[in-house]
Formats: C-alpha cells, structure tokens, sequence
C-alpha cells in the first residue's frame, strides 16, 4: 500500500507540474502574439477576434475562453478586463526528485504545434490526431511518466502473473508492459479504436512473443465475453461525451470477475486547479473531449447499481473494487 501511495503521489505532482507549465505556454502565447496587448484597452471579445492576425478564430476564441477559465481575464458586460495577474511556478522540494523529464518535451512540442494551429486546425505541423500522427502518440506513451503511471495502475490493480486484464484506451505501449506482468499463465485484451496505434502495439508484443489479444474498436461497443481480474481506463474518459460515462463504466465493470477492480487513471478536474490551461493544449486533438470529474464518474457508477467499494490512493487514480 505504501508503494502504491508513492507511485500515485509521483503521478499526481507530475500533473501538477503539467499544468503548471500549461499556464506558463498559454500567458507566452498571448504575449507573443500581441493578445495581452489588445486586451489591456479593455475591448469586446468581437474586437479581439478582429484585431488579432491569427486565422484561426475557433481558435483564438478557445484560448480567450482559457483565459477566463483560469482567472486571467473575465468578463464586465460587453468587454474584456485583464486581472493584473501574476504567476509563480512553485516546485515544493519534496517534490523535486518527483519530477520526470519526459513529458515536458512533449508539452513543448504541443507547444509549438498551436502556433501552426493557429493559421489552421488541419496544418501538417499538427501531429496530434491518433491515426495520422500515431509515431507521436507512441512518443507520449512511451515517456518516463506513462511508464510510471502504468506501474501505478499495476499496483493499484494488483497487476501479477496470471491475471486477467481488459485495457480500454490501450494505447501502443501499455500492451507490451501489462501483457509481459500477465505473463503465460495470465491474458491480456487491449481495445483501441485507432488501428495505426494498434499496429505499433501488436509489433511491440509480437517481437516479446507476448500472448496478448489486440481489438480496433470504439469502447462504447465493447461486449466483453470473458471475465476479467482487472479493468484498466487511463486517460480514457477526456476523449468520451459525459453522456457516455455510464454504458462504458457499466460494460467496463461487467467484464469483472468478483472482487475485480476497475482502475481509473485521469487528472480529475474537480481534484486539479486550473486544468483548462491543458485542456487547451490536448483540443488540438479533434477528439478530445474534457477532463472528468472524480465525481461524476462515481455518480454513474452507482447510478448503475454495482454492488462497488472506492479507493482513492491519490488526486488522479480511483480504484473501483467490485464486490464478490
């Protein structure tokens, strides 16, 4: 247990520092692109629109709707006001050996994709679309961080030789390392409905010679047939319409032996500051829907009626445990 809580607190100030970095890409961007400029003479939101030179409006009106989000700007009647804000990255140092560097030169690398984003949405310097771009997306799944995240969800899940693990959302890597900690005498399934991500996973498990079992599908269709020690959902749920939390948490707890665990893995919204700082970043990707709230997914949880015990080792990971 006390692993578990060190991995999970690892995860969680590794998201903090993301969205702490996030803040700073989006207060560089208005100020490299003269938005902050604008907004000092107190205009319409019209005017910014107008004023700016970036083509992408769609755009530009996400970034001023960020801006609000996160406090910098807000609105008095028809205009636009800037807060005086200020900003201090603040690293507590019990932190600092916490701190991957992985992901911050993938968060850089979004970074500039919205510069050509904002000339237009389809631009080929754009690579976050799971299919087209999926050499990218293994790049961010194979990170120091997703590595730890993972052995996370392994603790959280009690991950061993000879479980049996549905993975919704797989991604190209983590079939490869919970496949290899289900070994032989476990079995692995791994959904995702992006073929070229599959792919890259089924080549990484067929040269381990690993006996895992890969399925393009979209996990709001899923019909589990086999019964499983563990479900596993990580940064799932911010690419599903709330409205479609209930059918996949459902089916996702079905596939469930009793005593299963389902393990959840996101940056809840309602345990993050500021995430819409982000969640500007990640809309890059069309498909992109919102971060979760803890909340609402254990709404739907019981909204459903399982007979279910929650733990909560941490800010980003919830662990479902259905009852024998």
């Amino acid at each position: 247990m006390e692993e578990l809580s060190g991995k999970v607190a690892m995860v969680d100030n590794n998201l903090e520092q993301m969205v702490e970095m996030a803040i700073l890409h989006v207060i560089q961007l208005g100020t490299k692109h003269g938005i902050f400029k604008i907004l000092s003479r107190g205009p319409s939101q019209r005017e910014v629109l107008d004023s700016v030179d970036l083509p992408n409006r769609r755009l530009l009106q996400e970034f001023l709707n960020t801006l609000k989000a996160i406090g910098i700007v807000e609105e008095q009647g028809n205009h636009l006001k800037l807060n005086g804000f200020s900003y201090t990255l603040r690293v507590p140092p019990e932190h600092y050996d916490a701190l991957l560097p992985g992901w911050v030169s993938v968060l850089e690398e979004i970074y500039k994709m919205v510069d050509y984003a904002f000339i237009t949405p389809t631009h080929p310097h754009v690579l976050m679309d799971f299919d087209k771009d999926a050499d990218f997306w293994d790049i961010r799944m194979t990170t120091d961080f997703a590595s730890l995240y993972r052995e996370a969800i392994a603790l959280a899940g009690g991950i061993r030789q000879g479980s049996g693990v549905l993975d919704l959302g797989c991604g190209s890597a983590a079939p490869y390392e919970f496949g290899k900690k289900a070994g032989y005498s476990g079995f692995y399934t791994g959904v995702d409905y992006s073929s070229a991500i599959l792919e890259i996973a089924r080549i990484r498990t067929e040269e381990a010679n690993l006996p895992v079992e890969l399925k393009e599908l979209d996990v709001r269709l899923i019909r589990p047939v086999n019964e499983y020690d563990v479900t596993v959902m990580s940064f799932l749920l911010e690419y599903l319409k709330p409205e479609d939390y209930r059918a996949v948490l459902r089916r996702a707890l079905e596939a469930l032996k009793p005593g299963g665990k389902l393990v959840i893995l996101e940056p809840f919204r309602d345990r993050f500051d500021n995430l819409e700082a982000l969640e500007f970043f990640e809309k890059l990707n069309k498909d992109f829907k919102g971060f979760p709230t803890a909340g609402d997914i254990l709404r739907a949880i019981e909204a459903e009626g399982f007979d279910v015990s929650v733990d909560r080792p941490g800010k980003s990971v919830l662990v479902v445990n259905l009852m024998p």
